[in-house]
């Protein structure tokens, strides 16, 4: 499972890599015991530079043990110890890493988890994140626990629901060469159904259904229902019931132009010319220092539509 660094996320000094302080956990077939960089360098190392491992887990393989420190000090050197390496008894020798991200200001934290190849598909690491899970819930400064996973690494989705996490939401990612998605998975210490679980903005347009279409041609968006007086339309992001979306009124008095930003997963720039070459008003792509991609498409009556993506590698 990869949990991509954050923008602004903070590195710990050398010296914070020992830890010998954190609990050890245990489990029916292992020991989850706190990350010690001399003790345990080796064998990680060993895990993050198969390539074989680096590519079923969607990652990229470690070329040298700096890397691989550089890696472990990146996603974890600064979650205030909360390393855990596991150990398949009676052997010592760690076969797998799980940890909270570096410390971003939140008490909801994030999680990510390795575990060598050849000890794929026994169910440890399902075993293991549902310990460490249920520990940091119980702690008195974490009030939830989120695992970014890519979406297609169906292995560590299964390890997230069975330490009982849920699907809370999604974000673009971008790897090498490609533009990915990444699941939110998320599990709070005190469960709660939320007040608010879908917005939907109302834009009124002169033509619902060419609106409609355009929207559903250019965003993938889903209609859920159109009046046949063409009055009304409900789009929706899936095509599954409950979700958020837009509705659409036809106009019957002067239309007061409303501005609404989509977050998608697919790079904005063909999005931009799609729009163009359908003889729409849009101003340019461009990178914004929150590290999105974005540009802005002006319909006829005056809305203003802001697409919002990944930025290109």
């Amino acid at each position: 499972m990869i949990l991509a660094p954050r923008p602004g996320e903070r590195h710990a000094p050398a010296g914070s890599r020992h830890n010998r302080t954190m609990q050890l956990l245990t489990t029916r077939r292992l020991d989850l015991a706190p990350y010690d960089l001399d003790r345990d360098l080796e064998a990680l190392h060993n895990m993050f530079a198969d390539p074989e491992w680096a590519r079923g887990g969607y990652s990229t393989p470690s070329r040298s043990e700096a890397e691989s420190v550089e890696r472990l000090d990146r996603e974890f050197g600064d979650n205030g110890g909360r390393t855990w390496v596991l150990r398949l008894r009676p052997d010592e020798t760690a076969i797998g890493v799980i940890a909270v991200f570096s410390d971003q200001g939140t008490t909801i934290r994030g999680l990510s988890w390795y575990l060598s190849r050849e000890h794929w598909g026994a169910g440890l690491m399902s075993e293991a994140a549902r310990v460490v899970v249920d520990h940091l819930l119980a702690q008195p400064d974490i009030t939830g626990v989120e695992a970014w996973i890519d979406s297609r690494n169906t292995r560590s989705i299964g390890v997230a629901r069975n330490a009982g996490l849920d699907l809370a939401g999604r974000l673009p990612r971008t790897n090498p060469g490609e533009i990915v998605q990444s699941i939110i998975m998320a599990r709070a210490a005190t469960p709660s159904d939320p007040t608010t679980f879908a917005i939907r903005p109302i834009l009124q347009v002169p033509n619902v259904t060419t609106t409609a279409a355009l929207l559903r041609d250019l965003l993938g968006l889903h209609l859920r229902f159109q009046s046949d007086d063409d009055s009304f339309a409900r789009l929706e992001l899936t095509q599954w019931n409950g979700g958020s979306g837009i509705d659409l009124q036809s106009a019957t008095s002067e239309i007061s132009p409303s501005t609404i930003t989509f977050e998608v997963g697919v790079l904005v720039d063909p999005l931009y010319d799609a729009a163009v070459a359908a003889g729409l008003t849009a101003t340019p792509p461009a990178n914004t220092p929150w590290y999105r991609r974005t540009f802005t498409l002006i319909l006829p009556e005056g809305h203003q539509l802001t697409f919002s993506g990944p930025i290109p590698q």
